[in-house]
């Protein structure tokens, strides 16, 4: 609440008359007091039925200033329902796939319907596609300026519709309509993604909090296998290479066993299953990133030593059998783990589904999982951008903080922090929620998740001090204590938080890929150019090029395009 501050007018000399006409003027205020008192008109008392103090005058001074006018009540706001109902627009991606019960539509759903219970907010829809079909309607309905009262767009989107002016500045209503949990989860983040959505001073979108633990890349490893063989778990590339060698030469999986799957040969920022970005850090490379140089500098890590480093070390190893020689064109590498074929995969923390799909398959199983660290001991992670999705309102929408609310309650329900949210349809996916899902979470959530888990399992703290979320963990894992993998859909829920997280917290040399939007240059050639290096890296790994034909590959990016972006990217990031 704001205390106005009046200047007093100073007068030397104030007249008999003026006195007369202020004490008059204070007397028929005080009259109207009492009778306002004596009707027993409460109208002026929401600002104690509120729980909100009254200001009071600094000491020593005075005050002639009427409360009624110059400290009014302040209303009660609650960040999870708008007092009337709200209606805004958007336009949204489904995934080809996603399929809801029968009955329920994208417009109609249990999400949908949660949230005009709890939110007191209808979405209309204004058209919802897939794939390359959004990407189409959707820019030409950005580039027209006809976009919808709220939605949620990349990077290089939010920024063009902020610097094209399209875009409501919500600082004020974030401030004010915040939920104490949405607060937590950004503070999280040490500030760093509101400032991302944060242009001249004004916050122009509410950013997605990325998870920092999907971010990690570790090896998991057919721990019953290494027993078998009488070998340690891995530590470096090296050991990775002998274990995937004396799976091999054992047919540990039988004919045609495979030591180490592969998926796509670059470091995506998200670690996914079976891609080698732990192989790749291992070398201190980040193809598809732009990382700093030996020499400080901004570059494309595709161009650099450290990736020619790897790509020779994995084209040894697939010219050796250890690798699956089918990798480039298998379309279902989960199933050569999940078959009992493939012994060892890379893969983030959340990766123990294969894990539980090859128990089902053989009870006598067992996978651990491993950081792979450099020839000098250090565990090399390129971190996840702190936020990539941001969800923008149109300049002049009627009632911005609806998206405020909105964002509320799709938090505190992700969350589980509500009962009722509990009672949602968990194999439902959340990108039926209006405006499409996306991840708000603590930066930091999987380690935190893992600490509590571990703590109640220890009796340091009891089950019913646990949130929902991790309350759900702890049922599933004392489940599993009682009965071991009786139920593998339960152990799959919790064991992600159990030896996986632990990883997550070993010393790291952490980094960032210092450059995730577009250039101008970018707009006309970057598509050849991720085409020539697919061609080049693929060609040298399989053997179809010699390793050396690297420095041609990085020649020819330069000369077509790349030495320009480079030069627009350098110049963007200062």
């Amino acid at each position: 609440m704001k205390i106005v501050k009046r200047k007093r007018l100073q007068k030397r000399r104030i007249t008999m008359v003026q006195r007369s006409f202020k004490w008059m003027t204070m007397l028929l205020l005080l009259l109207s007091l009492v009778v306002t008192a004596c009707t027993g008109n409460n109208a002026g008392n929401t600002e104690e039925a509120a729980g909100d103090p009254a200001p009071s005058a600094e000491a020593g001074g005075k005050t002639d200033e009427k409360p009624a006018e110059e400290a009014p009540a302040a209303e009660a706001i609650d960040p999870y329902r708008m007092p009337e109902p709200a209606t805004f627009t958007t336009f949204k991606h489904l995934g080809a796939d996603a399929k809801l019960p029968e009955g329920d539509t994208v417009e109609d759903n249990q999400y949908t319907r949660y949230l005009k219970e709890k939110a007191n907010i209808e979405v209309e829809i204004l058209w919802y596609a897939s794939g390359n079909d959004y990407e189409q309607k959707s820019k030409l309905a950005i580039g027209s300026g006809d976009i919808p009262d709220v939605m949620f767009v990349d990077e290089q989107t939010f920024k063009t519709l902020a610097n094209a002016g399209q875009l409501e500045d919500l600082t004020e209503v974030y401030e004010k309509y915040k939920a104490p949990l949405t607060e937590e989860l950004y503070a999280s983040t040490n500030g760093m993604a509101l400032e991302k959505a944060t242009i001249d001073g004004k916050l122009l979108a509410i950013p997605n909090i990325a998870v920092q633990a999907d971010a990690l890349s570790m090896v998991w490893v057919r721990q019953d296998w290494l027993d078998k063989l009488g070998l340690e778990g891995p530590k470096t590339v090296a050991d990775v290479e002998n274990i995937a060698k004396a799976f091999v030469d054992n047919k540990m999986g039988g004919d045609g066993t495979i030591g180490l799957t592969a998926g796509t040969l670059d470091a995506p920022m998200k670690a996914g299953r079976h891609n080698l970005k732990g192989l790749f850090g291992a070398y201190n490379a980040y193809p598809g990133n732009w990382v700093r140089d030996g020499a400080g500098n901004l570059a494309y890590g595709s161009i650099l030593p450290e990736t020619k480093a790897a790509l020779g070390k994995i084209r040894d190893m697939y010219a050796a059998g250890l690798i699956d020689k089918e990798f480039a064109i298998r379309k279902d590498t989960d199933q050569m783990v999940v078959s009992g074929k493939a012994g060892m995969f890379f893969g983030p923390w959340w990766s123990g589904g294969i894990a539980r799909d090859t128990y089902g398959n053989f009870p006598d199983a067992n996978f651990k999982v491993y950081a792979i660290h450099d020839d000098k001991g250090q565990l090399n992670n390129l971190q996840l951008p702190v936020s990539s999705r941001f969800m923008v309102v149109r300049k002049g929408m009627k009632n911005p903080e609806a998206a405020i609310v909105y964002i509320n309650t799709y938090i505190r329900s992700e969350r589980k922090a509500e009962p009722d949210a509990l009672k949602l349809d968990a194999t439902i996916s959340t990108e039926f929620w209006p405006i499409g899902n996306g991840t708000f979470d603590y930066a930091n959530a999987v380690e935190r998740k893992s600490d509590m888990l571990a703590d109640a399992l220890a009796g340091k703290i009891k089950p019913e001090e646990l949130t929902p979320e991790v309350k759900l963990l702890y049922d599933f894992a004392k489940a599993d204590e009682a009965a071991p993998r009786k139920d593998l859909a339960g152990w799959g829920r919790f064991w992600g938080y159990t030896e996986p997280a632990q990883l997550l917290k070993l010393p790291m040399n952490s980094l960032y890929n210092e450059f995730t939007t577009t250039t101008k240059t970018m707009e006309r050639k970057w598509a050849n150019l991720k085409k020539l290096e697919e061609e080049y890296f693929y060609a040298i790994v399989m053997g179809n090029r010699p390793l050396d034909d690297f420095e041609t590959f990085v020649s020819e990016w330069k000369a077509q395009g790349g030495d320009e972006i480079t030069a627009e990217v350098q110049a963007e990031v200062k």
